[in-house]
């Protein structure tokens, strides 16, 4: 270290030790404003970052659709990168979309070039929800090979593998108007062939996609085409609906009648089998002209209507029989007497509930308008109504019995007369609780028979819609009617 260096370092540690031992006023103002200036500063600071942190965290915590970008109406706007998180499509679909041909989404049948909004016959991909309540139709192999060139280009409409729609079953429907004259039994072109007939490719919009194409094929020389879809999937000529009721209530009938003699006597035994036989005999009937394609003929209603008449007509002697027996007991024998007779009114009247429900069921499935259908189903709980009540007869009986038990009586009557008087109150109590029974299973079989009939009718209050199943070459293999 030099002189110089030497120098100037004593008089700075002079300079230190003078301040050390002497307190500048000037230096201590100055080191108390340095110090407050940092606390603020440091409290500003502080204050700051943590006005970040609260907004940060409510930022967090708000929903995402607060966050969401909103137009003026103040709704908010679609997503501006719907690619962003969206599923990718499986490689079925990519090479459907990759032949670059926009497929149509329905075909239209029509007779007038241009013009697909007068076509005859739709065809379109059936939905895949409804899969369960297709009915098949019994169709021979001849008709349906016969239609095949209504079909011959089906599998060219649009459809996209995991799709809403069927793959092979394809919805059929006509025209309004056309379905309307095909019901009354006439088309308008009743002579025309397959040959006339155009095929129009329709997209979603509804707009026609490039030109008519004409029907090809070896079918295309035979007649009315449309007209045989129709008769192939009008279920007129096919069993009825509610053929299987039909046939479930001429069972219990059988069933019946055959126990019916062991509770009534033998002549009137024999007249409910009559009765029976002639309901069997208009079944048949009605069967055979469904098959023709005729409803039931108005001698078949009124055959129909004299057996109810005839029905109701002992419902009402039974009555009135119960009604004056009712009156007439007046001694032991008299009630056990009346006991017998309740189970035989109990069973002649459950074969008249029986008769008027399979008479109702034919009026129904004969019916030749809706009115007529609906005012015979209503029948089916009516009828029940018309059921004996035997509670009166086995309240009289039952009264008798109790009478010399609960009163001073009973002492002066032999064990056997107790006995007996208690055994026919026990069975008037037994017969009151088989009425009730029977009662209510009668009226438990009408609702599930009223509900059947009633969804029937339900499918008559719209077009029906119907069905066919094609293969992979075009060709029907099954038809069906949507029961829903």
């Amino acid at each position: 270290m030099t002189l110089k260096q030497k120098q100037a370092a004593a008089q700075q540690f002079n300079l230190a030790k003078y301040l050390a031992g002497h307190h500048h006023p000037m230096a201590v103002d100055n080191i108390s404003t340095l110090a407050v200036s940092l606390i603020a500063c440091a409290a500003a600071l502080a204050a700051f970052v943590w006005q970040l942190l609260r907004r940060k965290n409510k930022k967090s915590n708000q929903p995402q659709a607060s966050v969401m970008r909103r137009n003026d109406a103040g709704h908010p706007l679609p997503n501006e990168h719907p690619a962003e998180g969206a599923v990718k499509k499986p490689k079925d679909v990519y090479d459907f979309d990759s032949v670059g041909v926009k497929r149509p989404t329905m075909l239209a049948v029509t007779t007038k070039q241009e013009e697909p909004s007068a076509s005859e016959l739709f065809i379109q991909r059936a939905f895949k929800i409804d899969r369960g309540f297709w009915r098949e139709i019994e169709v021979s192999q001849n008709q349906m090979r016969g239609l095949d060139c209504l079909f011959a280009e089906a599998n060219k409409l649009a459809w996209v593998p995991g799709s809403a729609f069927e793959r092979h079953i394809f919805a059929v429907s006509f025209a309004p108007a056309v379905e309307q004259a095909l019901k009354q039994g006439s088309h308008p072109r009743s002579n025309a062939t397959a040959a006339d007939l155009l095929i129009c490719a329709i997209d979603e919009t509804g707009m026609q996609l490039g030109h008519a194409m004409r029907i090809a094929g070896h079918a295309s020389a035979e007649p009315a085409r449309v007209q045989a879809l129709w008769r192939a999937l009008n279920p007129a000529d096919k069993p009825h609906e509610l053929d299987a009721e039909l046939a479930a209530e001429m069972d219990v009938l059988q069933d019946r009648i055959e126990h019916l003699s062991q509770h009534v006597a033998a002549l009137t035994a024999a007249a409910w089998q009559q009765r029976c036989f002639r309901v069997q005999e208009l079944a048949q009937e009605l069967r055979g002209q469904r098959i023709q394609g005729e409803c039931g003929s108005a001698e078949f209603h009124v055959r129909l209507d004299e057996l109810v008449e005839e029905v109701k007509a002992e419902a009402e002697r039974i009555d009135a029989a119960v009604a004056e027996r009712s009156r007439t007991v007046r001694t032991m024998e008299d009630a056990d007497d009346a006991l017998l007779h309740a189970i035989a009114y109990m069973y002649v009247r459950e074969m008249t509930i029986l008769v008027l429900r399979a008479a109702a069921l034919l009026h129904v499935i004969a019916g030749d308008t809706f009115a007529h259908e609906v005012s015979c189903a209503n029948h089916i709980m009516t009828d029940l109504e018309a059921f004996t009540d035997v509670k009166p007869l086995l309240a009289a009986a039952s009264r008798l019995a109790h009478a010399p038990l609960e009163s001073e009586a009973h002492r002066a009557m032999t064990d056997g007369a107790v006995e007996r008087a208690g055994a026919i109150a026990r069975h008037a109590q037994e017969l009151e609780k088989v009425h009730d029974e029977l009662f209510a299973d009668l009226r438990g079989r009408a609702a599930e028979l009223q509900a059947r009939v009633d969804k029937c009718l339900l499918w008559q209050t719209h077009p029906r819609r119907y069905a066919v199943r094609l293969n992979d070459e075009g060709s029907i293999e099954k038809m069906f009617v949507l029961d829903a």
